[in-house]
C-alpha cells in the first residue's frame, strides 16, 4: 500500500492506493476500484508460478493473466500477458526488486495447489503487484489492452463518483465488496466476448476460473 503497510487482496478496500505499474513498466500507486470476483467458500485449483533468483512466488488461477517475457530478452516494453496455465518455466516476470524497480526474472517452476477463496481486484491501471510480482488485473481474455479498453466505464464511474461524492461512494462501496461472485460487468463482459471474439482469446475454463 502507497501508506507502507501490507494487505491481503481480500481486504482491500476502495479507496486503497496498491502498487501497480504503467503501460511503460514503471512502478506507481493504483487506486483499488473493485473486486470483479469475490469467492470466499469454493475451492479451485492455483497455478503457483515461482521464480529462480530472487526466490518469489504468486498464486493464481489458471484463466488469469501475468505479464511474461520471453527469456532471450530483458526490455520490459515486449512484455504480454499471459493466462497462468500457459505460463512456463524459462519464461521471465516482472519482479519488484530490493531497490524497489521493476526486473526480469526467470521462471523456475510451476505447480498447482488447492485453495479455498478467490479474490479478483481491479485497479484503475489495470495492473497490481501481488507478493512482489506483477500481474493483470484481469482474466478469461488473452489480451490485457482489450480486457483494460472494455473497463473504462467501471473506471470512469469510479473516478467521477468519487471526486463528486467521496464519502458517499466510498461507504457504499464498502458495502458493495460485502456481495460475494461475480461482478455484474464481468459476467456482460465475458458474454459479449463468447459472441464477439475468436474462442482461442478465451480460456477453455471460462468464467469459472475468473478468480485470482
Amino acid at each position: 500500500l502507497k501508506d507502507g503497510g501490507q494487505k491481503a487482496v481480500k481486504d482491500l478496500n476502495p479507496g486503497d492506493k496498491v502498487l501497480a505499474a504503467d503501460g511503460d513498466g514503471k512502478l506507481m500507486y493504483s487506486d483499488f476500484i473493485v473486486f470483479t470476483d469475490r469467492d470466499s467458500a469454493t475451492r479451485r485449483v492455483f497455478y503457483v508460478i515461482e521464480t529462480k533468483e530472487p526466490v518469489e512466488k504468486i498464486t493464481l488461477t489458471a484463466a488469469h493473466l501475468l505479464f511474461v517475457l520471453d527469456n532471450s530478452t530483458d526490455d520490459l516494453h515486449t512484455m504480454t500477458a499471459a493466462f497462468a496455465s500457459s505460463v512456463r518455466a524459462g519464461q521471465k516476470v516482472m519482479v519488484v526488486d530490493d531497490s524497489g524497480q521493476l526486473k526480469s526474472v526467470i521462471v523456475e517452476r510451476i505447480y498447482t495447489e488447492e485453495h479455498q477463496g478467490s479474490f479478483a481486484p481491479v485497479t484503475a491501471h489495470g495492473t497490481i503487484v501481488v507478493d512482489r510480482i506483477l500481474a493483470s488485473c484481469y482474466a478469461v481474455i488473452e489480451d490485457h489492452s482489450l480486457a483494460h479498453l472494455s473497463f473504462a466505464p467501471v473506471r470512469l464511474y469510479h473516478s467521477v463518483a468519487s471526486a463528486l461524492f467521496p464519502k458517499n461512494f466510498i461507504s457504499q462501496s464498502n458495502a458493495t465488496l460485502q456481495q460475494e461472485g461475480v461482478h455484474w460487468y464481468s459476467k456482460l463482459l465475458y458474454q459479449m466476448g463468447t459472441w464477439l471474439l475468436d474462442s482461442h482469446m478465451l480460456h477453455p475454463l471460462g468464467m469459472s476460473v475468473n478468480s485470482s
